[in-house]
């Protein structure tokens, strides 16, 4: 063998590597790149002596031309996460902790180490994120629940206050924080046990504009405040009743209508808080998709109240029916409005719609009661966003959506109506694409994108500096993973 070869290179290269003369390999390694640059092993190679020579920026780009060939060894992907730590760049090392877990290569110790990495650039929020992931990966669980523990009474206490509106949107976001979080949820009715619970609490998040909201913000400032608004109390007089300058940030869920009905009653109020807009986020995963033909069964998933506008609905349907009287309406909501009922019973009997209507009532199981079901219709007079349509959507219902204000920054322009003509178009036209229906909610409303900007926000009160005990929590762990 000519000791000149490209085989004796690499030979060579791996010895020296083997006795530590670093330099010296090096040199036989680049040498042999010259001559076999698509060797992915000699990439790798290069790269662990970069790493050794302490040149990480050179590792990383070796490690990389490494990944890119076909014959590149898998541990070159750890190797790579390793140097993007020594540059203090943990989150690159988070992305290639991903493609770890995906290739059933997972390391407890790099996730560690990327942990301790985030904590030591004091960002608790991302060091939570790999404890979490090293949950659901390790071997080992039982160490990083007892991380996440430990970091988590460290961080802020949030409080939420959600009152008699509900907590419908609020349920994925209390799933989503309690583990990362000391969290409590307000259970009583008193203005002093709002103010118990404040303070309490780092941060309180008012869940709706209104009554709870009013309360805290008029109580002495304890903790950061979070009202979020979604839209019907931006139509009423409770946003005068906040004050707003104890407000820290306003989140809204909705469009720019809702902001606008707001500053009817504030108008100044973008100089007495901070606004963010957050979308309510679409739990995609949790709804069947079904690739649907073309039908003639319409759903409209709202009670009958007059901001969802059946009225006008009414009048589509019976444009609709003269055309073809086959379509169905189906209606999933209460009819609980006296004037609503009787105006609506009425008229499907004046427009006879009779055999065309339908009334099912509040419906448990929507995506259920969807599974016949072809197009999702809404008529409302406005909409913070449209969760029943989004969700629809996502299930693969071509959705119709009257032109509201607003409706063309929630849904674009192609899915939009403002006469009973044009929804017949809509109900009419080609295409129908089912899966399109359910990309759009996706890619616009993915409910972990919302989950996170949530989670950043909150994050962004932190305070106080993570304890320097803290910082050492991943790196102490290491050697049991």
């Amino acid at each position: 063998m000519q000791m000149d070869s490209p085989t004796f290179l690499y030979r060579q290269a791996v010895q020296l590597a083997k006795e530590k003369q670093t330099v010296s390999a090096m040199h036989a390694i680049e040498e042999f790149l010259k001559a076999r640059p698509t060797h992915g092993p000699g990439w790798h190679l290069a790269g662990r002596l970069a790493m050794e020579m302490g040149d990480y920026q050179r590792a990383i780009q070796f490690f990389q031309r490494c990944l890119s060939l076909l014959d590149g060894p898998k541990e070159a992907v750890e190797d790579l996460a390793a140097a993007w730590l020594k540059m203090n760049r943990p989150q690159q090392a988070v992305r290639l902790l991903r493609t770890m877990k995906a290739e059933n290569c997972w390391s407890e110790t790099l996730a560690l180490e990327t942990a301790g990495c985030f904590l030591r650039q004091q960002e608790p929020a991302a060091a939570m994120d790999v404890f979490q992931m090293g949950q659901r990966c390790s071997r080992h669980p039982a160490v990083f629940d007892g991380l996440i523990e430990q970091l988590k009474v460290q961080r802020p206490k949030v409080a939420f206050f959600c009152g008699a509106d509900g907590d419908t949107f609020l349920k994925p976001i209390l799933s989503y924080l309690r583990p990362r979080y000391p969290l409590r949820v307000f259970s009583g009715s008193q203005a002093d046990e709002v103010k118990e619970l404040m303070e309490w609490s780092d941060i309180s998040w008012f869940e709706w504009a209104g009554g709870l909201a009013q309360i805290g913000s008029h109580l002495p400032k304890t903790c950061r405040i979070i009202v979020r608004l979604h839209r019907y109390e931006a139509y009423l007089p409770w946003p005068r009743q906040i004050h707003w300058p104890n407000v820290d940030v306003l989140v809204t869920v909705g469009n720019s209508y809702v902001i606008r009905a707001l500053e009817h009653w504030v108008p100044d109020i973008r100089q007495q808080t901070a606004i963010v807009r957050i979308p309510n986020g679409v739990d995609v995963e949790a709804i069947p998709f079904v690739q649907r033909k073309r039908g003639k069964h319409i759903a409209f998933i709202a009670s009958c109240r007059m901001v969802k506008n059946p009225m006008f609905l009414l009048q589509c349907m019976a444009y609709l029916h003269q055309m073809d009287p086959e379509y169905q309406l189906f209606i999933a909501g209460k009819l609980d409005d006296l004037l609503i009922r009787q105006y609506l019973e009425h008229q499907i009997q004046v427009l006879g719609l009779g055999q065309a209507v339908h009334f099912d009532g509040w419906v448990e199981d929507i995506q259920g009661w969807l599974a016949d079901k072809h197009y999702v219709a809404v008529s409302s007079l406005i909409e913070s966003q449209g969760m029943g349509a989004l969700e629809a959507m996502a299930a693969g219902l071509k959705p119709v959506i009257h032109h509201f204000p607003g409706a063309e920054e929630i849904y674009g322009k192609e899915f939009l109506f403002s006469t009973p003509e044009e929804f017949c178009e809509q109900i009419l036209s080609e295409p129908y694409e089912p899966a399109v229906y359910r990309q759009f909610v996706e890619q616009r409303y993915p409910l972990q994108r919302t989950l996170r900007l949530i989670d950043e926000l909150i994050d962004s009160f932190e305070q106080t500096e993570i304890s320097p005990a803290a910082n050492h929590l991943a790196e102490d762990a290491v050697g049991v993973g």
